[in-house]
């Protein structure tokens, strides 16, 4: 799937590696998205009409804080593929074999994401003598998707009780409230760049929260650690917070990004109402 995007705003990703993008891929959301945040430095890419592969190594932080990769390994290396599970995994197996004719490449593979079913892909009978490469020879850790969006949302109903919450003590109030309903968010209250919603009750209590990381000003931001206290939950307020991230997300950047694991469907159902278009089924793997 590709997306079109403002070329004056978020510039189309016209070459990786040394490899030119075809417009496919040039204009992949996902692929324009990681590119302009500038978390990354390729060194292989590899394309053709069904898929792309990047082998990539996460980028330090300038400023001194936590690594743009939540799984960061700086003796490594790691693996994004988009496309089509068939076309990942040729492009998989034709990497590793030009990988070996050369001599190999410095680093392991410390973690991969690559289409949903391409480690199924690479599994088949059909598989290469030489074996399949790690980490893609073992299954997959979890299932997750990869949603943006262009447009703001609409107003949402309960709305009205949400606010920005900066500051230590806002910040404070994030981090009980995530205590309880996602305490195993990616996206730390501690991320420097990062900016928090939540939603109040009659009392005060904050109840709902939704995270946004802004790891480049002026690039796409990623929204993370949504969640909403299990007692509140099925009165969409987790709409109303991640609504007000993103409208404030599209002031700054053409695009609002977002991750969710697969079987979610609660929070797909609230994504998609939002305005969020699922753009890539993935499935992450380490050694």
């Amino acid at each position: 799937m590709t997306l079109a995007l403002d070329g004056r705003a978020l510039s189309p990703v016209t070459e990786v590696a040394g490899v030119r993008l075809p417009a496919r891929w040039a204009q992949h959301p996902v692929v324009v998205a990681e590119h302009a945040h500038g978390g990354w430095v390729a060194s292989h890419a590899w394309c053709d009409d069904d898929a792309f592969v990047v082998r990539l190594r996460w980028r330090e932080r300038l400023d001194g804080g936590r690594p743009f990769a939540v799984d960061h390994d700086g003796a490594g290396v790691s693996v994004l593929a988009v496309g089509s599970a068939a076309g990942a995994a040729r492009l998989i197996l034709a990497a590793d074999a030009e990988l070996r004719r050369g001599g190999g490449a410095p680093g392991p593979v410390v973690r991969a994401s690559a289409p949903r079913g391409t480690h199924a892909a690479l599994a088949a009978p059909r598989a290469p003598r030489d074996g399949v490469p790690v980490p893609f020879d073992r299954p997959p850790f979890d299932a997750w998707d990869w949603f943006c969006t262009t447009g703001p949302p609409a107003v949402q109903r309960a709305e009205e009780r949400v606010e920005e919450l900066a500051g230590p003590e806002g910040r404070a109030e994030v981090a009980a409230c995530l205590a309880v309903s996602n305490p195993h968010g990616e996206l730390s209250v501690d991320e420097p760049r990062s900016r928090w919603w939540g939603w109040r009750d009659d009392d005060g209590v904050v109840r709902a929260v939704a995270g946004a990381s802004r790891r480049v000003p002026g690039r796409p931001w990623t929204l993370g650690s949504i969640g909403t206290d299990p007692d509140w939950r099925g009165r969409g307020i987790a709409a109303a917070v991640t609504a007000a991230a993103t409208r404030a997300g599209l002031a700054e950047s053409p695009m609002v990004t977002l991750g969710m694991y697969a079987h979610n469907e609660a929070a797909r159902r609230v994504y998609r109402r939002l305005g969020f278009r699922l753009v890539q089924e993935f499935e992450s793997s380490r050694p």
